[in-house]
C-alpha cells in the first residue's frame, strides 16, 4: 500500500530538470521575440523614417535625424564589440550604422544630382534624366557601403559579393529566365504605347535604371543585413524579418502612387523580397537575387515611369 502511493505520489511531482528546461525554452522564446521586435524598430528608423526620396514623415530627408541614428549606432557597435556579453551583437548593429550613414550621405551629397547629370551632357529628355540620376544614387549608396564595411576589417563576401557556393549557378540561371520573362511581358502589354523610334531608347535607359536601381537595393537591404542576422534569428527569421522591412520601405511610394496601390505595392516587395532572400542565401550570392530585382524595377520603368 505505501509503495502504492509513493509511486503514485513520483508521477505528481516533475523532475527539477523538466521545469528548467521548460523555464529556459520560455526564456529563449521570449529572448528572440523581443530581439526581433528590436530589430524591427532599428530597421524602420533607418529604411522608413531615415528614407531621404520622400517627406511622408518629419524624419525623411532630415540630417539631423539621420546623423543622430548613425551617430547612436556606431558608438553601440563600438561598445558591443568590446563587450565579452554582447560582442555577438556587434555585427548587426555595425550594418545598421553603416545602412544610417547611407541615409546621411545621400542626405548631405542628393543635392548635386542635377549637376552630375549634367555633366554628362543629358540636360533634357526625362528617361536619361531619370537613369543618370539613380546612377548617382545607386553610387551614394554602394560607396559607403564597400568602404564602411571593409573599414571594419570584413571582406566583400560578407556582402555577398561573390561567385557565391555550389548553387550559383541556379541563382544565375533562375535570375535571367525571370530577367527575360519580365522584360519579354512589359514589351507585350506595354511595348506598343511606345513609338518605335523610341522604344530603343527607354529600353536602354530602362536598363540603366533597373541595373542600377537593383544593385542599390539588394545591398543596402540584404546583403548588408542577412549574414548578420542569420546567427541570431534564424535563417527563416532573417527572410521573413528583411522582407517585411524591405516591403515597409516601399510603403513610401505612396508619394507617387495612388492610395490604392500601395498595399498592393507592399505585398508585392514583400514576397519579391522573400524570393531574393532565399535566393541569396541558398547561392551565397548576390546576382541571382539582383537579375530578379532588376527584371522587376526594368518591368516598372518601361510599364510606368519612362516618358513615351
Amino acid at each position: 500500500m505505501n509503495a502504492a502511493l509513493k509511486s503514485q505520489s513520483s508521477t505528481q511531482i516533475s523532475p527539477p530538470d523538466q521545469t528548467n528546461e521548460s523555464s529556459s525554452k520560455t526564456q529563449s522564446i521570449r529572448h528572440k521575440v523581443m530581439l526581433y521586435v528590436l530589430l524591427l524598430i532599428c530597421s524602420f528608423a533607418v529604411f522608413l523614417f531615415g528614407a531621404n526620396y520622400t517627406d511622408l514623415f518629419p524624419t525623411n530627408g532630415n540630417t539631423a535625424y539621420a546623423a543622430s541614428v548613425t551617430t547612436v549606432f556606431l558608438i553601440t557597435a563600438l561598445i558591443f564589440k568590446r563587450s565579452e556579453k554582447y560582442s555577438k551583437y556587434w555585427q548587426i548593429t555595425y550594418a545598421f550604422f553603416v545602412a544610417s550613414a547611407v541615409n546621411l550621405v545621400s542626405d548631405l551629397f542628393a543635392g548635386y544630382n542635377t549637376k552630375f547629370v549634367q555633366f554628362f551632357g543629358m540636360v533634357t529628355g526625362a528617361n536619361k534624366t531619370n537613369a543618370i540620376g539613380k546612377l548617382y544614387d545607386t553610387l551614394l549608396v554602394v560607396i559607403p557601403i564597400l568602404v564602411l564595411t571593409l573599414l571594419s576589417g570584413a571582406n566583400l563576401r560578407s556582402l555577398f559579393l561573390a561567385k557565391g557556393n555550389l548553387n550559383y549557378k541556379w541563382g544565375f540561371g533562375i535570375g535571367s529566365l525571370v530577367l527575360v520573362n519580365y522584360f519579354t511581358s512589359v514589351l507585350i502589354f506595354f511595348g506598343t504605347g511606345y513609338e518605335l523610334s523610341k522604344l530603343g531608347s527607354v529600353i536602354v535607359w530602362g536598363v540603366v535604371f533597373a541595373f542600377c536601381n537593383s544593385m542599390l537595393e539588394e545591398l543596402w537591404v540584404r546583403g548588408l543585413f542577412l549574414k548578420k542576422l542569420s546567427p541570431l534569428i534564424g535563417v527563416a527569421g532573417t527572410v521573413v524579418l528583411s522582407s517585411i522591412w524591405f516591403g515597409a520601405m516601399h510603403f513610401l511610394s505612396v508619394a507617387y502612387l495612388p492610395a490604392f496601390a500601395i498595399p498592393i505595392f507592399v505585398i508585392n516587395t514583400f514576397t519579391m523580397g522573400l524570393a531574393c532572400s532565399i535566393l541569396m542565401l541558398k547561392t551565397d550570392s548576390i546576382w541571382g537575387a539582383y537579375l530578379i530585382h532588376a527584371a522587376a524595377d526594368l518591368f516598372l520603368f518601361i510599364a510606368t515611369l519612362a516618358v513615351h
